[in-house]
């Protein structure tokens, strides 16, 4: 008997397949993890761009630069390209949207004679972002943020 039991070499099928399952286990739960990091990680992004349109159009706002913010999620990821009247300006576009970034961007002003400046309302998403189901005003279905910032200095930076 006592040979027998020197005699065990390895492990049984048992021993190996639970082992299996148990770093199954493991893996799904990374996998879940790592998915829900990266559409975190794409939110994140499309907030970051948010922030800094809303900074960059305070800014133009108080220089009065003429810039037509108008913006549809088909548009590409060039922001302010045209002026107000319609026509290319010269410096180019006042922001680049990150990759997968989507903007619905409506602008437009409360004072008399200034056309399209002083009043910004964003909608930003990603497309990589969390799922949220409805469509929403980008037309995604994912997680969008709200941004708006008037003539008079006021912004919110609320999220849906």
């Amino acid at each position: 008997m006592l040979e027998k039991l020197k005699d065990n070499r390895g492990f049984t099928f048992i021993e190996l397949l639970m082992v299996m399952i148990v770093l199954g286990i493991i893996a799904q739960i990374a996998l879940v993890f790592m998915i829900d990091l990266r559409s975190r990680s794409s939110d994140l992004m499309a907030m970051s761009d948010g922030r800094n349109l809303v900074t960059l159009a305070r800014g133009n706002f108080v220089n009065l630069d003429d810039v037509k913010y108008d913006h549809n999620p088909g548009d590409g990821p060039e922001i302010g390209t045209l002026d107000t009247t319609g026509n290319p300006r010269p410096e180019g576009p006042v922001f680049t949207l990150s990759p997968g970034v989507k903007a619905k961007i409506t602008a437009g002003s409360e004072s008399p004679g200034i056309p399209d400046l002083g009043f910004l309302e964003v909608w930003l998403c990603h497309v990589s972002g969390t799922k949220v189901g409805a469509a929403g005003m980008t037309g995604e279905g994912r997680k969008e943020y709200y941004y708006v910032v008037d003539e008079l200095g006021t912004d919110t930076l609320a999220t849906f």
